[in-house]
């Protein structure tokens, strides 16, 4: 039986709305991060290996097959939240140098005073500025979840923005983005077409019910200049919690339904989620 929490949720201002973490009663040291109600991160700084959004696991899974399993690997995460993902890689893969650029600086010391930043370097940034600093060739993998309360920001849904990430990556690296869509999917089907426009191979994961189209939900993609493990991601993605679907190769270009590439001189700011989605 879980212990009982005696932690109280924390509520503060931060720079792009009002944060709030909340304890988990079921997991002792568990945390969920909402920003204006919307949840941003589920964090269990006991097994941080426990990931807890579906869309997450399925970007843990990507993340197990980048590279020999258990190797450190170099890490850029744009858009931090409570840095969900950091904590799981330095968990799998002790010693991979990570660093997370998040925007909201006061969302940032909410962080570090209640979170803790062990096993990654959290800084202050906008994603788009932050990859012109960065050496090229030097990370293994880049993981865009970046959310400006529900909505992702229009510069990083582009072309522009996707040959920064390419840039930077390793041969071979792997590009991982998370965003929200629904039917008819024009957002998402613009996003498909932007990252095969900057890599040679690209997956699509999701949640069957979404890509059917009856509901408003994740859709994660990933890109890469190598061929992805399509049959481990689909065993993967088979559990019984969290099951998804992987769309590779013509499945994904069938998606892309003839979706041109989103440049910044045509992108379009994405969609918001219905307020149901939240319980709003």
């Amino acid at each position: 039986m879980a212990r009982a929490r005696v932690d109280e949720p924390i509520a503060v201002p931060v720079r792009f709305g009002d944060a709030a973490l909340r304890p988990d009663p079921e997991r002792p040291r568990g945390w969920l991060l909402e920003v204006d109600g919307v949840p941003q991160s589920y964090v269990d700084l006991e097994d941080p290996e426990h990931l807890e959004f579906e869309y997450v696991r399925l970007l843990g899974d990507l993340l197990d097959l980048a590279g020999p399993q258990g190797e450190p690997l170099t890490v850029l995460h744009l858009g931090g939240g409570g840095c969900t993902l950091a904590r799981y890689v330095a968990a799998t893969r002790p010693g991979s140098p990570q660093v997370v650029v998040e925007a909201d600086d006061l969302l940032v010391e909410l962080v570090r005073a209640r979170l803790g930043t062990d096993g990654f370097r959290l800084r202050v940034g906008d994603a788009r500025a932050a990859l012109a600093k960065l050496t090229p060739a030097t990370s293994d993998v880049v993981i865009g979840d970046v959310f400006v309360g529900a909505s992702l920001p229009v510069s990083c849904t582009t072309i522009e923005h996707v040959r920064q990430v390419h840039a930077l990556l390793k041969p071979g690296g792997a590009y991982l983005a998370n965003l929200a869509d629904g039917p008819p999917f024009g957002f998402a089907r613009g996003q498909v077409a932007t990252m095969a426009e900057a890599f040679a191979h690209v997956v699509v994961l999701a949640d069957p019910s979404v890509l059917r189209g009856r509901r408003f939900g994740n859709v994660v993609l990933a890109g890469s200049d190598e061929p992805f493990d399509v049959r481990e991601l689909s065993r993967r993605a088979a559990r019984a919690i969290g099951r998804a679907r992987v769309l590779a190769g013509d499945e994904v270009r069938t998606f892309a339904g003839g979706a041109r590439p989103v440049t910044d001189a045509t992108a379009v700011d994405a969609p918001l989620p219905p307020a149901s989605v939240f319980g709003r």
